[in-house]
């Protein structure tokens, strides 16, 4: 009986200790839960107070799709076109005389055309004169010259004017064919530079045979009157290679004018990258000087083929209206040429986008009342107000754009 009633005890006892306690309890709940760090593909989230989103004054903008002109600033120089470097030479053999006592021409001066630059006095018979050696030999052939050069002007003009009869002819087919429809644009340009380019040849052989049809040949008197030597068009004096009181043979070249109304950009491409860009489309040139400028149209005109095999650069020429003179010849200048853009991309304001120490891209992204997200993009490319996407937020997701900054510097400690 007595050891029944031990062992009850004892087995009460050892119940009692199997028992979980409160304080037991207490002890293995944990006061404080922590969360591991999200990695890179976990979403971040900002959750605000509608007085902090309203101080904010947050502004969203809705991911779309579009096809955005893409276009590739490149280096171009400024060249004189073919054709309108034109040449001064001397009619006939004969001493040059200055149009204005005591004034000679400069380079770098503008003339207009008809302008009188420089006389030239024909020697006739070398007995009037205290030649050279040199001179001696021009003037033993100057009265064989003279007709000769008669005759070659004769025949220039007449050349010249079947020339211009020609290129009126293909000026006015490349007008029909642009009015019906039928034509371009660049066909009928390269008509009018080639009629504007045979006129100015014909007037300038005209001069020449006027000129030379003003001399008479008086072997006895030995007497000549001097011939007026005039600018055959609007330009400036490039090179000038003769002066006043010198003597010179028929053809001698006296001065270059350059008609600087037109240019022309040339711009080295990479070979590989040819196929990237629409030339169909109008370049837009800027100059190095200035940033803030209205940017000049360029259209791409016909040149003959130039490249440089040691940059691997094929040249493409365009062509530059240059009426104000603001851009002279070897100028350096800023030249960007629109892509091939054919499919559409995901854009957003360019101002969504904010970039971490690492230059990595994110916007924020609106996922409920007064929350947001961040989230990764990846930017192909930026236009002056929009940012293209090579990947991101999907089409119609709304991104930050006014306070993206103070999100970022919240979410990160630094705001306030």
């Amino acid at each position: 009986m007595k050891s029944s009633f031990t062992a009850q005890i004892v087995l009460l006892i050892a119940m009692a200790g199997c028992a979980p306690s409160s304080s037991d309890h207490a002890t293995k709940e944990k006061p404080a839960k922590v969360e591991p760090h999200p990695s890179e593909q976990d979403i971040y989230r900002v959750k605000l107070t509608e007085k902090a989103e309203s101080r904010l004054q947050i502004s969203t903008v809705a991911v779309r799709k579009q096809s955005v002109p893409r276009k590739r600033t490149l280096g171009g120089d400024i060249l004189i076109p073919d054709g309108m470097r034109i040449p001064v030479t001397a009619p006939l053999a004969g001493k040059l005389l200055g149009i204005d006592e005591g004034v000679s021409l400069t380079a770098g001066r503008s003339v207009s055309s008809g302008q009188p630059l420089l006389k030239i006095l024909p020697i006739l018979r070398p007995e009037l004169e205290v030649p050279g050696a040199a001179e001696r030999v021009q003037m033993a052939n100057a009265r064989a010259s003279l007709v000769t050069a008669q005759i070659q002007a004769d025949g220039d003009f007449k050349q010249a004017k079947a020339t211009v009869e020609a290129a009126r002819i293909a000026l006015d087919r490349a007008r029909k064919l642009l009015s019906d429809g039928a034509g371009s644009q660049r066909s009928f340009d390269d008509a009018e530079a080639a009629y504007n380019i045979a006129i100015e040849s014909l007037n300038a052989a005209k001069q020449r045979k006027d000129l030379l049809d003003k001399l008479t040949l008086e072997a006895e008197a030995g007497s000549a009157e001097a011939v007026v030597i005039s600018a055959p068009s609007d330009g400036i004096l490039q090179t000038i290679t003769a002066s006043a009181g010198q003597v010179v043979s028929t053809g001698a070249p006296l001065m270059e004018i350059v008609d600087l109304k037109k240019l022309w950009v040339r711009v080295p491409v990479y070979a590989g990258q040819l196929d990237e860009f629409d030339f169909g489309k109008p370049a837009t040139l800027r100059p190095l000087s200035k940033r803030d400028v209205t940017e000049t149209p360029l259209h791409r005109i016909e040149a003959p083929p130039t490249a440089d095999p040691l940059t691997s650069t094929v040249d493409i020429y365009f062509e530059l209206q240059n009426a104000e003179g603001s851009y002279m010849p070897g100028q350096r200048v800023t030249v960007d040429l629109p892509m091939k853009t054919d499919e559409e991309s995901l854009v957003i304001p360019r101002a969504a986008v904010l970039r971490d120490i690492h230059g990595i891209g994110w916007v924020y992204i609106r996922s409920g009342e007064h929350q947001f997200e961040r989230a990764r993009v990846s930017v192909q490319f930026n236009t002056d107000e929009l940012a293209v996407l090579r990947s991101g937020p999907d089409e119609g997701k709304e991104v930050v754009v006014d306070g993206a900054a103070e999100l970022f510097g919240t979410e990160f400690g630094a705001g306030k």
